[in-house]
């Protein structure tokens, strides 16, 4: 009786499934990523954005209350609130601004 050389066809189709598992795994985290980093991406801009308002706020004393950025597709609302601190009140401004995306956030500007 020769013994042949060579892989039975149990193994290999269990080498095949973990090859498998493992190539599916992989391509899993490469799309969580892609997803991960666009998300990123758009909290990036929309921090950016805010900063920009907020200087915007700070330094234009006309900056109107509701407006639009079409250069970096955002909108803003603002609204005048006053809260009272010791003798005297302070005024500030509750902005939110919204990306075309949907995404928001609110920057409060003292005044």
């Amino acid at each position: 009786m020769t013994r042949h050389k060579g892989f039975t066809l149990m193994e290999v189709l269990v080498s095949v499934a973990i090859a498998g598992l493992v190539i599916t795994a992989g391509f899993r985290l490469i799309a969580m990523s892609y997803r991960l980093m666009g998300e990123l991406e758009a909290e990036r801009e929309l921090i950016s954005a805010a900063q920009e308002i907020w200087l915007r706020f700070r330094v234009d004393e006309d900056m109107p209350d509701n407006g639009t950025d079409d250069k970096k597709h955002i909108s803003w609302q603002s609204q005048r609130v006053s809260v009272p601190v010791d003798e005297y009140e302070m005024t500030y401004r509750r902005v939110t601004i919204t990306t075309e995306g949907g995404r928001s956030t609110i920057i409060y500007v003292a005044e």
